[in-house]
């Protein structure tokens, strides 16, 4: 009782972290809303992204994915995340937001640790191939809450760890 409990109020104070980190992210350093392009502060609230943005971010960005128990970037993915950096440089008024995911395996807090790990290691990878870091809002990992396949088998496991990309 009291473990679960103790799950409990780890993964609503990671939420609330989340959002509280989201919300800071979003705003200058006198607490003033961004506009979508990043400097200047908006006379409103940022809008979310338009149908047409967050298609150009499906179609251009690709998912980059982990190995089991891992954070670290696979050799695979490297010419991936290059053509991402690339695509970003390329659209500098695209901003964008990195999800990280882990597979059904392990317990909530673990699985929440390890995809926010992968979401940082990504924002961080592509920062160091020249995205500026204001161009992605945040990164955030969502632990094994949103699988893109649901059989529990090693083929559907490797597509739920990954590390993918929204508008913003």
């Amino acid at each position: 009782m009291k473990q679960g409990m103790l799950i409990t109020l780890a993964v609503v104070l990671f939420a609330a972290g989340s959002l509280l980190a989201q919300s800071r992210s979003a705003t200058d350093p006198n607490n003033q809303p961004l506009a979508r392009g990043g400097g200047a502060p908006a006379a409103s609230a940022t809008l979310p992204p338009s149908t047409a943005q967050q298609q150009m971010v499906e179609q251009n960005m690709k998912a980059l994915h982990f190995d089991f128990d891992r954070a670290e970037l696979r050799a695979e993915d490297r010419s991936i995340l290059q053509s991402d950096a690339q695509w970003l440089k390329d659209h500098p008024d695209m901003i964008i937001t990195i999800a990280g995911d882990a597979d059904e395996r392990g317990d909530i807090v673990y699985n929440l640790v390890l995809s926010d790990q992968r979401a940082a290691n990504v924002k961080d990878a592509l920062v160091a191939l020249g995205v500026p870091a204001d161009q992605i809002v945040h990164a955030v990992g969502w632990g094994k809450l949103y699988p893109v396949c649901t059989e529990s088998d090693e083929s559907c496991w490797s597509q739920n760890r990954r590390a993918h990309f929204d508008a913003w």
